[in-house]
């Protein structure tokens, strides 16, 4: 196979694939990764505590045994709490941050607050499947792995149910097969019918179902379900599911990409009619490729790897392992770029029965490969040359475990020291309350036991300590920034992930969703929108925040600074919501209603309240809106009938001059601070209403 021929194929769009030649990339690139894949091994090993002679009763055992038989051997956690503490970090910040999606253009001012309405529902609305977990996941994968790769599709899944439906049943579907039925039409024009009206009818299911309809009443046919249309987000771990080139630096410059799956025999059939993979190649891979070479896909029993179970909870004698190939490709007549992605399997080169690809199309609409990739340490151009915590934490995590260790020993030989006694005449018995013999006083003693450990707690405190220090999980300044610096790259990668899946919902998804997460009426304004749309996606979250102190003390600060607005520049609205999204976002969501909908809102309450104080009726000011309900007392005393009245009715003028004197007091409230920024007193709409009055 010469070089040149494997980078064409891998260069320039063809009507086929060359499925050799991206075989044969797939293999080169996972022996390239290998060191990468031992440093992934290695964190995992340590993260878990596995190492080589590990017991279930933690003792040390056999003729390696030291310092001797049944010592202690205990796993020390040093690697998976931090992990674990850090993972718990991160995913309170995406579930506490705020979502906003900023205009680019000044054109998409008045969409970006529908289009961020809209990306906070993806998210909670559950809209994204298992959105949640495989970001958790990710956490896992960036910590532990050093590397945090996410894929973002649209799973589209028309699945076919067979259901036992009666004639009347049947009529409702389809009035015109129950019809024809009954009035004996001939079996050809109602296989028609019923091929046309039950998607996915073969001619023979059809036959039996006019039999059984004839004879029993009932028959058995396919109800096609859409069981999915919505974004696919899933979290690909870097030394298992997906591999990209070692050299890369920047993942969407890769010339291809390698993506390994897994799939039970059901799952391959279902993709010939959900997806159009090619039927002889899956009937192939189920008869010949069913288990075999099943790589990756470990779990870990007892410290020892073993092949059994994917991450789909399958045997893997019950999967067929399929790779994904994506491509950069460029046409050789024009210079277009186009991603597209073929999928086979890496011993499977075709033969006369079957071609040696399922599928093979372009991403159509995809600039990029449909993937978002974080690293978790930048010291290094190479996306693969990065740190992990393991790699970090491995040498202290075994120094505590040693003098953890050490203690334990100590301790059982000083509960338990060895006994002296003469040779060939070894006591028979030991315990509490045994009556040992011997023949002379002295015979039997116990053995000198170690002194007691000097420093070992502290030692060990002080490692627990320096783990931190280096995780940046103790409470000092430099350890708050190290916090917001991992929390900023995880909302980062977060966003991009989210910004991609609602492109996806934009090119796949129906334009009904948005208008019924929105409440905008307006397609033509307010619709989906066109995927070539560009919207600054962003996450923030500040860590501070987790300290109820610390977050007390920044809300004081800013009230404080409305004190110095002289000039009226903070949007009291918006310094609403960050205050209410600073408590809770989840909530502020829920609370918060637009402005223009709570002015609306005090309108109608102020003109209905006004309704009853004409009628008779006193009522009281609301505790809102105040400034709001005062524009609309003054129009309201505008009116004819209204001033009439106030001028020949005093219990009417009296019930309202007492309605608006509440709202009076409430406007003078918030005007106090304003006069001490301006220095003078405005003046007062209730003055003004009143000499109306």
């Amino acid at each position: 196979m010469q070089t040149s021929d494997i980078s064409d194929s891998l260069t320039y769009i063809t009507d086929e694939p060359n499925v050799d030649h991206l075989r044969h990339a797939y293999e080169q690139t996972i022996n390239e990764l290998e060191p990468y894949f031992d440093l992934c091994r290695d964190s995992y090993d340590n993260r878990r505590n596995y190492w080589n002679g590990k017991t279930r009763d933690h003792r040390k055992h056999g003729a390696d045994a030291f310092p001797f038989e049944g010592a202690s051997d205990m796993e020390a956690h040093v690697i998976d709490e931090r992990i674990t503490r850090l993972v718990a970090l991160l995913m309170s910040a995406l579930n506490r941050s705020s979502v906003t999606a900023f205009p680019v253009e000044v054109g998409d001012i008045p969409r970006s607050k529908l289009v961020s309405s809209f990306l906070k529902w993806m998210i909670s609305s559950g809209y994204i499947n298992r959105f949640s977990q495989e970001m958790e996941l990710g956490c896992n994968y960036l910590l532990e792995r050093g590397i945090l790769i996410t894929h973002v599709g649209w799973q589209r899944e028309d699945r076919k149910f067979l259901q036992s439906l009666d004639l009347s049943q049947i009529a409702q579907i389809a009035p015109t097969i129950a019809r024809a039925i009954q009035q004996g039409d001939a079996d050809d024009s109602i296989i028609e019918l019923i091929e046309s009206s039950f998607e996915g009818t073969t001619k023979k299911r059809a036959k039996q179902a006019i039999k059984d309809l004839r004879k029993n009443g009932t028959a058995e046919l396919p109800i096609v379900r859409r069981a999915v249309n919505a974004p696919d987000v899933r979290t690909l771990a870097p030394d298992h599911d997906f591999f990209l080139p070692p050299y890369v630096t920047d993942p969407q410059r890769a010339p291809y990409c390698f993506w390994r799956s897994y799939y039970t025999p059901q799952e391959l059939e279902l993709k010939v009619t959900t997806d159009g993979w090619n039927a002889d190649f899956v009937q192939e891979m189920i008869e010949k490729y069913r288990g075999v070479d099943v790589q990756s896909i470990e779990k870990e029993q007892e410290g020892q790897r073993s092949n059994l179970i994917s991450d789909y909870g399958y045997e893997t004698e019950d999967l067929v392992e399929l790779i994904y190939g994506y491509q950069r490709l460029i046409d050789p007549e024009d210079g277009s770029e186009g991603i597209y992605y073929t999928v086979f399997h890496r011993l499977f080169s075709g033969n006369t029965e079957a071609p040696a690809f399922a599928i093979h199309e372009l991403l159509n609409g995809y600039e990029d490969y449909p993937i978002v990739v974080t690293k978790l340490s930048e010291d290094s151009k190479r996306l693969y040359d990065t740190m992990t915590t393991p790699d970090l934490l491995r040498g202290i995590q075994n120094q505590v475990k040693v003098e953890r260790d050490s203690r334990i020993d100590r301790n059982s030989l000083s509960t338990l020291p060895p006994i002296l006694h003469p040779v060939g005449q070894a006591p028979t018995d030991y315990g509490p309350a045994r009556m040992i013999p011997y023949r002379r006083k002295g015979d039997l003693t116990f053995g000198p036991t170690p002194p007691p450990p000097t420093g070992s707690v502290e030692i060990e405190q002080t490692l627990q300590d320096q783990a931190d220090r280096l995780m940046g999980l103790d409470p000092s300044p430099l350890s708050q920034l190290k916090q917001q610096f991992l929390v900023n790259k995880f909302l980062k990668h977060s966003s991009e992930v989210i910004k991609l899946a609602y492109k996806c919902y934009q090119r796949f998804g129906p334009d009904s969703t948005f208008f019924r997460v929105t409440g905008s009426p307006d397609a033509q304004v307010f619709g989906k929108g066109d995927p070539n749309e560009n919207f600054d996606v962003t996450i923030s979250y500040d860590v501070l925040n987790t300290n109820p102190e610390t977050q007390e003390k920044k809300l004081a600060q800013i009230q404080a600074l409305t004190q110095l607005d002289r000039n009226g520049r903070i949007n009291v609205d918006s310094l609403l919501e960050v205050i209410a999204n600073s408590v809770d976002p989840v909530l502020a969501d829920k609370v918060l209603q637009p402005a223009q909908d709570a002015q609306e809102q005090v309108v109608k309450q102020v003109t209905d309240d006004l309704a009853k104080i004409f009628a008779g009726i006193e009522m009281p000011a609301r505790p809102n809106g105040a400034q709001i309900a005062m524009q609309v007392l003054q129009q309201y005393v505008s009116q004819e009938d209204v001033a009439a009245r106030l001028q020949n009715d005093p219990a009417f003028q009296a019930r309202l001059q007492k309605y608006q004197a509440q709202y009076t007091f409430q406007m003078q409230q918030a005007q106090n601070a304003q006069i001490g920024r301006i220095g003078t007193e405005p003046a007062q709409m209730g003055e003004v209403m009143t000499q109306t009055m």
